[in-house]
């Protein structure tokens, strides 16, 4: 009786551990609530590679950089510093404070339409992501730009087979770069669309 009763207290544990599994791995999504595509600095993308990992069964966006010292972003006017910023937030899934950044944000600052940009994509809403990324102009950041662009359109194709017509919105943004990163991640991406 006895052994029996601790079983079923093991039996319990072990499926209250993987309820927590399942919900937090729908809740932590990596990029925002878009659990398709994973956010990382450039660094951690290299370091990657590196060391080996795989990277091409997951689809990653490469920001600049991620700057966990977000809590300022409010007081932030660089443009490099607010788009490192809420890549962590997105990274993190900050929800509320990114919610609250997006409807408060310094609309006249380019970098946010390309932050808005990032949300909208996180809220898996490819069309208003497209919209904001149209409207986004630093030649810096153009790569980022395009692959997000090919990446939405691709997520809007209705036959996901059908994926031929979207080699060329990716070739757009592998013509805007001879950063060895950047092709790695367009090459990588489309072997994802042509084998998944």
């Amino acid at each position: 009786m006895n052994l029996q009763m601790l079983n079923k207290k093991k039996m319990i544990r072990k499926l209250l551990i993987l309820i927590l599994i399942l919900i937090s791995s729908q809740t932590f999504a990596k990029v925002g609530t878009n659990a398709d595509f994973w956010i990382l600095s450039q660094n951690e993308y290299t370091n990657r590679i590196l060391k080996g990992k795989d990277v091409i069964l997951r689809r990653y966006i490469a920001v600049p950089g991620i700057d966990p010292k977000y809590k300022n972003i409010f007081e932030t006017i660089d443009e490099k510093a607010l788009l490192a910023k809420f890549s962590f937030m997105l990274k993190k899934n900050k929800s509320s404070l990114i919610e609250k950044y997006i409807s408060n944000c310094d609309n006249t600052l380019d970098i946010n339409n390309l932050i808005k940009g990032l949300y909208y994509f996180s809220k898996n809403q490819y069309s208003q992501a497209i919209a904001y990324l149209e409207k986004f102009g630093d030649e810096e950041y153009v790569f980022l730009k395009l692959l997000l662009i090919a990446d939405c359109n691709y997520e809007l194709l209705q036959d996901k087979k059908n994926y031929k017509s979207i080699l060329g919105v990716y070739q757009i943004a592998l013509d805007n770069t001879n950063n060895e990163q950047n092709t790695s991640i367009i090459n990588n991406r489309i072997k994802y669309i042509k084998y998944h």
